[in-house]
C-alpha cells in the first residue's frame, strides 16, 4: 500500500484535525484539574448551624479546597467568639452527619490560638475512601468550641460549591 503525500489541497484538513486534537487535549487537562479540586469557600460559621441552634453574635468563615489526588483538605478559618473574654478550646472536622445532626470528631485541628478570635490555616491528614465520600456528599462540618459553649459555638456545614 502506498502512503499518500500531503498536498496543498489536503493541508487545510490536516491543520483542522491537528488544531481540533490540540484543543481537545487542552480541554481534557483543564477538566481533570477542575475535577481534582473541590472548593468549600465562604462557609459561614455560626451558632445557627449548631445542633441545637442558639443565638450568638459570634461569627466566622471557613475557606477550603479538597484535593482528590492528595486526599487532603487545605483550609483557612477566621473567627470571633460571642464573648471576647472567652477562650477557643477546640476546632474539629466532624462527620458524618446531615446539616441538622451532630457527629463525632473525625479530624482534630491543633495549633490554633486559644484567644476569642483569630485566623488559622492548615492541611488535614489524607482522608480515607469512606471519609472522602462523606465529605463530598455534604456530611461533614467544621466546628469551633469555646469555654462558654464547649459542645460547639460556631459551625459551618461543608457543602460543595458548584
Amino acid at each position: 500500500m502506498k502512503a499518500k503525500k500531503l498536498t496543498y489541497r489536503n493541508l487545510p484538513l490536516f491543520c483542522l484535525m491537528l488544531l481540533t486534537t490540540f484543543m481537545w487535549g487542552c480541554n481534557q487537562d483543564d477538566d481533570e484539574i477542575q475535577l481534582d479540586l473541590v472548593s468549600f469557600n465562604n462557609v459561614a460559621l455560626s451558632s445557627h448551624n449548631e445542633v441545637p441552634e442558639f443565638n450568638s453574635i459570634g461569627t466566622g468563615q471557613f475557606n477550603g479546597v479538597y484535593n482528590r489526588q492528595t486526599k487532603k483538605i487545605t483550609y483557612n478559618v477566621t473567627w470571633v467568639l460571642s464573648d471576647l473574654d472567652d477562650n477557643t478550646v477546640g476546632m474539629h472536622f466532624h462527620g458524618p452527619a446531615s446539616p441538622n445532626e451532630s457527629a463525632p470528631v473525625v479530624i482534630p485541628v491543633t495549633g490554633f490560638s486559644d484567644n476569642s478570635g483569630g485566623t488559622f490555616s492548615g492541611t488535614t491528614r489524607a482522608l480515607t475512601k469512606d471519609e472522602e465520600e462523606q465529605l463530598l456528599s455534604g456530611k461533614w462540618y467544621f466546628n469551633i468550641h469555646s469555654t462558654t459553649h464547649p459542645t460547639g459555638e460556631l459551625r459551618g456545614n461543608l457543602l460543595r460549591k458548584k
